[in-house]
């Protein structure tokens, strides 16, 4: 009889010991599914999906189309500041999103998607009176510079 609770006793032991050693495993498998989960449903910041940069690219490009269809209008010659402050502005977003674009390898190109020197084409009065504009403030500048060597 003392040879059996000895082995009934030895019996459970094992059975308490793989019972321990199958929760451990179970709970480690879990914490790695847990942050695989984590991981997935938490995108990584600084990446943006390719439809969300070309949805940026068409917000700045109808911003300058806005633009160009109101100088054809109302046939303006000069562009305000903050008109000039939006076209720098839309210029450099439409730049980076077309760089994201490619860098994504989701850039398709002609006729689809425009670089920006074919989408002035698409700008003649934005473009020329920004030109106008800036050339008069690079040779107010070169006169200042000189006025003050001489």
């Amino acid at each position: 009889m003392d040879i059996f609770f000895i082995l009934l006793i030895g019996v459970l032991f094992t059975l308490l010991a793989g019972l321990l050693i199958f929760y451990f495993q179970t709970q480690q498998h879990f914490k790695e599914i847990a942050l695989k989960l984590a991981a997935i449903e938490q995108p990584q910041k600084g990446v943006q999906s390719s439809e969300a940069i070309k949805h940026e690219l068409a917000k700045h490009r109808d911003i300058l189309f806005v633009l160009e269809a109101d100088l054809t209008k109302t046939k303006r010659e000069v562009l305000t500041e903050e008109e000039l402050k939006t076209f720098d502005l839309a210029r450099r977003q439409i730049k980076v999103s077309i760089a994201k674009l490619k860098s994504n390898g989701a850039w398709v190109g002609l006729p689809y998607d425009y670089e920006w020197v074919e989408m002035l084409d698409r700008l003649p009065n934005v473009w020329g009176l920004y030109q106008k504009i800036e050339l008069e403030k690079q040779a107010q500048a070169q006169a200042l510079l000189d006025e003050q060597g001489a």
